[in-house]
């Protein structure tokens, strides 16, 4: 647990090609932006979908985030990683103890071996803390990202054995993968 590692080529290819589709251009996304592209592959209820995205539309404007491109790479090696990060996070459920920023900081530098921004923190926090009390419980973000990462077509978890983390035929799939689950 915990040595940063650079994803493979492929990897952050497929999601600079993710975060380009919704940056419009610019070289961030929205907080709204970032959850819609997150959620988009869950298996989750539109409903229950629609209630994340609500609750980060309807906060004054003065609180709207700004995702860069380095923290949603940030965040889908925490999806990479994501056995890892479960375990410290489990912990807090065993004892029953909601999540803090700061012990979700330090599940996170656990599992990854890297240190989220506090604004990417802040949007997690916005989102999946359904009761506005500052903590998360165990439910409130692990279930929708397990979801996440047994939905998603793509990345570590698919990748046939006689493909190379990086080159060519690694490109070339992950963005077959890409296609298929975009459009399919």
């Amino acid at each position: 647990i915990g040595s940063p590692a650079e994803p493979p080529v492929f990897c952050r290819v497929s999601w600079k090609a993710e975060f380009d589709r919704y940056s419009e251009g610019e070289n961030f996304i929205t907080d709204d932006e970032f959850m819609r592209l997150l959620l988009r592959r869950t298996n989750i209820p539109d409903i229950r979908k629609a209630r994340y995205i609500d609750r980060l539309e309807h906060r004054p404007e003065h609180t709207r985030k700004r995702i860069l491109f380095q923290q949603f790479c940030q965040f889908m090696n925490l999806l990479n990683d994501f056995p890892d990060f479960e375990v410290a996070i489990r912990m807090f459920a065993i004892t029953k103890k909601p999540l803090t920023k700061k012990d979700f900081q330090r599940a996170v530098k656990a599992s990854t071996g890297s240190v989220f921004d506090s604004e990417l923190v802040d949007v997690i926090f916005d989102v999946f803390d359904e009761d506005n009390d500052d903590k998360l419980g165990h439910d409130e973000f692990i279930t929708v990202m397990k979801d996440k990462i047994k939905s998603r077509n793509s990345g570590f978890y698919d990748k046939p054995d006689h493909i190379a983390d990086n080159g060519w035929d690694a490109y070339k799939h992950c963005v077959k993968q890409y296609m298929y689950k975009s459009y399919a």
